[in-house]
């Protein structure tokens, strides 16, 4: 855990992600680690963002000229129609979890997409103005909150 902002490249090469591995990338700004995870995960990996719509997801139309990205709707990641079951090294969440939504049925839908030994990788910004101040910020799920319920999914701190 950090307390300070942190380039999407620096995390990606922090975190250890690896040539070959797949990533699910959810949030929101939408493919903001897009471009560093490509880079990282090269031949054969992929990177797939999901995005609420397919106007969200043309924010990352200029890396499609890469191989390793894919985009994907977000319903259809809820709903369990996005990918494989099973097929993700790491999952990247950016201030998704929101008490508008569903978060145990959102825990548990992405869930399935994760490989035995999975990272998921929780990122989130207060609500300090700037970053992360969107019309979402007051109805984020507290920290604390997001951690029990991605606990409570069978996933480890």
């Amino acid at each position: 855990m950090s307390h300070h902002l942190i380039s999407p490249a620096v995390l990606v090469h922090d975190l250890g992600i690896e040539i070959g591995d797949t990533i699910l990338e959810l949030g929101s700004p939408l493919g903001l680690f897009a471009a560093a995870a490509i880079k990282a995960v090269r031949e054969p990996g992929k990177v797939i963002v999901a995005g609420a719509s397919d106007e969200a997801l043309e924010r990352v139309s200029y890396l499609r000229r890469f191989s390793q990205l894919e985009t994907t709707l977000l319903a259809d990641v809820l709903l369990g129609r996005a990918l494989p079951r099973q097929s993700v090294d790491w999952i990247l969440l950016t201030n998704l979890l929101s008490s508008s939504m569903n978060p145990d049925h959102f825990c548990i839908s992405v869930n399935q997409y994760a490989k035995a030994g999975a990272r998921i990788v929780l990122v989130d910004w207060r609500s300090r103005g700037g970053v992360g101040a969107g019309p979402l910020a007051s109805q984020r799920v507290s920290q604390e909150k997001a951690i029990n319920l991605l606990q409570s999914c069978g996933m480890v701190f």
